[in-house]
């Protein structure tokens, strides 16, 4: 038994001493001795470092977004004067509109709609209302908040006489800015902001002609200007229309000592307030909700989320000094395991070999040292690339059916001559778009619009092909072709030739179209082809997943406004620019019509344009 546990004392202390042994070994070693000191300090210069660079991070994006929230501020109340400004457009354009104040003089609600109704829709306004003297509605007209630009009701709210800024058109007032008013005023159908103002008929009040936005879309007007979240306020504290969380509104309610409060420093928007909504929260600064008569109609906020802060300050402090501990123990590990990388290089080889066979193109290893493993690496690299170029090959060839321009392609492609990167060229661009297509689809069931647009682009496609061209791409219901990439395939003439051609083959392709959906009983479609010749970038674009052979260029941006010209000039389908008109033979330049310089979205410079027409 002795024996026994002697035996057991000795192994205890074997193992101790293996243990000892193996430590003293691994601090022995003169790397570490040089590392470890190294290590220590670069860990300390580490913290300091991310302490310091985030704590001037988060000062700096603290001011950064205090600024930008009272930019906001300002911008949305900028905003409210030129909505105003709008409103009190479109009255003058309604009230002084010939015949109109006699209408509302003889009580003709009728007429006095016929002379409105066009100008209020065509402002895109939601409320009209016209009153006689009486402060009785001659006309309303509501717009549907879920309805087309057209879609109008008109019901008449009750009480427009008990509307102050009814009374105060109706008693004459007058002040500082004149006889026109502004005020938020609560409806059947919700608060409204409206501007009124009297309407005259020799030289007597006869009625009061009214004109307002939704408070709701107001807001939202609002919050595209300003670029943050606004909420509007009434005398109760309570909110009348908000961007940040209609749902929520208590959430955002204000007390009425916090109302008053904010009216008195309504010039500075320096008062914020933070609130949580929706398990997020929002920083809000606070100005008043003024007309252009200087009366406070209540208190308007914007409001941008603090996560662009919070979301920044301990994180970012927290990941420095993860990053720079990471980084410093990378020291000693790069030390230790020196004797390993050649292993571990060629590792990361074979995984990305098994990677490529698997069809992952995108694999790339990375280049160090220049021993014989680097070269190995550079190798692989290579032949990825000329793996994945090869795919892009594909894809261009694949967009034309025409066997001599994609046997022509591959030839220029394999000599240099077109290059995938970049270059500059000589192309003309055919954009071609279906007129009136949203109209068309927006009471069509989705499997009709993807069959409809798919057997009308079958031909599209076809006709560009037989002409040379290649189709680019598709946009919605646009198509985007090039003709005559590389001048050794096609000149600039042949190339302009081809693409005209093209485009009057469509308008036969599209006869056709229109002929059998005519005998279906549908409407047919209308096209507008825009052609237009210049320099081009061609080149393959995109992420290492998905790469694109394109064109970029001032030349397509012509070519598509010119496409949407046929809004403009319904008689005509085809339009080309001057560029195009002048590589054309003499019969294609004696049926074209010079429309003359037109100036198109996007462009300084007007464009001259000619519509082609059939010979």
């Amino acid at each position: 038994m002795e024996e026994t546990r002697t035996s057991i004392t000795d192994n205890k202390d074997t193992g101790t001493a293996r243990q000892g042994s193996w430590l003293r070994r691994v601090f022995a070693q003169l790397r570490v001795k040089l590392t470890l000191p190294y290590v220590f300090l670069a860990l300390v210069v580490a913290f300091a470092a991310a302490y310091l660079i985030t704590y001037l991070l988060t000062s700096t994006l603290n001011e950064r977004f205090k600024t930008a929230l009272l930019d906001a501020g300002k911008t949305a109340a900028d905003a409210v004067v030129y909505i105003e400004q709008e409103q009190l457009a479109a009255w003058r354009l309604i009230a002084y509109t010939e015949g109109f104040a006699e209408a509302v003089a003889e009580g003709d609600g009728d007429t006095a709609g016929l002379l409105s109704s066009p100008l209020i829709v065509n402002e895109r306004l939601d409320c009209l209302e016209v009153l006689d003297g009486e402060g009785s509605a001659l006309l309303a007209m509501h717009h549907q908040p879920d309805g087309g630009p057209t879609d109008y009701t008109f019901t008449p709210d009750a009480g427009y006489y008990e509307w102050d800024i009814v009374q105060k058109v109706l008693n004459g007032e007058v002040d500082q800015a004149g006889d026109k008013y502004a005020d938020l005023v609560e409806t059947e159908r919700g608060w409204v902001f409206y501007t009124a103002g009297p309407v005259k008929h020799e030289r007597q009040v006869v009625g009061v002609l009214l004109v307002g936005t939704y408070l709701d879309n107001l807001a939202r007007r609002l919050h595209d200007v300003a670029l943050a979240h606004v909420s509007v306020y009434g005398e109760d504290g309570q909110v009348r229309a908000t961007t940040l969380a209609p749902d929520e509104r208590e959430v955002l309610a204000l007390e009425k000592a916090a109302y008053r409060s904010y009216l008195a420093d309504q010039e500075q928007w320096v008062r914020q307030r933070n609130v949580q909504v929706a398990g997020r929260g929002y920083a809000q600064v606070f100005g008043a909700f003024e007309a252009r008569h200087g009366h406070d109609l209540g208190v308007l906020s914007v409001a941008m989320p603090l996560s662009f802060v919070t979301d920044t300050q301990h994180p970012t402090r927290e990941y420095l000094l993860v990053l720079f501990g990471i980084a410093t123990a990378m020291i000693l590990l790069v030390g230790a395991l020196l004797a390993g990388a050649v292993v571990r290089r060629v590792r990361h080889l074979a995984t990305a070999t098994k990677r490529v066979a698997r069809g992952d193109l995108t694999t790339q290893v990375e280049l160090r040292g220049y021993d014989e493993v680097a070269s190995l690496a550079g190798d692989f690299n290579r032949m990825v690339v000329q793996l994945r170029e090869g795919r892009t090959y594909r894809d261009l060839l694949g967009l034309t059916s025409s066997p001599a321009v994609a046997e022509r392609l591959r030839e220029s492609v394999d000599k240099g001559q077109l290059r995938l990167d970049a270059q500059l060229t000589i192309a003309t661009v055919l954009f071609c778009d279906i007129r009136g297509f949203t109209r068309l689809s927006e009471d069509r069931e989705p499997e009709y619009v993807i069959r409809l647009l798919n057997e009308y682009m079958r031909g599209i496609v076809k006709v560009i092909r037989d002409h040379n061209g290649i189709v680019n791409k598709f946009v919605g219901d646009a198509a985007l072709a090039f003709f005559g990439v590389l001048p050794e395939i096609h000149s600039s003439e042949e190339s302009a030739r081809d693409a005209t051609s093209a485009g009057l083959a469509m308008l036969d392709y599209l006869a056709e179209f229109n002929r059998q959906r005519s005998e279906q009983n549908e409407e047919p479609l209308r096209i507008g082809i825009g052609v237009n010749t210049g320099p081009v970038v061609a080149g393959t674009v995109g992420s290492e997943e998905r790469l694109e052979y394109t064109i970029l260029g001032d030349t397509v941006n012509v070519a598509q406004r010119l496409s949407d010209l046929n809004k403009e000039y319904p008689n005509h389908n085809i339009f080309i620019s001057v560029e195009t008109f002048h590589r054309l033979g003499k019969d294609s330049r004696d049926s074209a019509m010079h429309l003359g310089e037109i100036s198109v979205k996007g462009r300084a410079a007007p464009v001259d344009v000619y519509a082609l027409a059939k010979e």
